[in-house]
């Protein structure tokens, strides 16, 4: 990058700082979103949850199916990742 490049584009650097930040805050999010040990403790939480009348059969089938799926797209993922790398 030239002097003069870089002297015009410097106002746009915070931007570009606050947009990598915001990368790695999605890609962290997305990292703990479908981790499988993370999905597995909530599963078990789910269950205890519901043993303990907290939560009724049906709000617990929809959650589970929610974590099942997150658990499904996790390990597509990882697949994926593997496969590429």
């Amino acid at each position: 990058m030239g002097l003069f490049t870089g002297l015009v584009t410097l106002p746009l650097a915070p931007v570009r700082g606050v947009v990598w930040i915001a990368e790695q805050v999605m890609e962290e999010m997305e990292r703990e979103l479908y981790d499988e040990d993370s999905i597995r403790r909530e599963l078990v939480q789910l269950e205890l949850d519901f043993e303990d009348g907290l939560i009724d059969e049906e709000e617990r089938q929809v959650r589970e199916d929610a974590l099942l799926e997150r658990l499904a797209i996790g390990a597509y993922q990882q697949d994926e990742e593997e496969t590429d790398g």
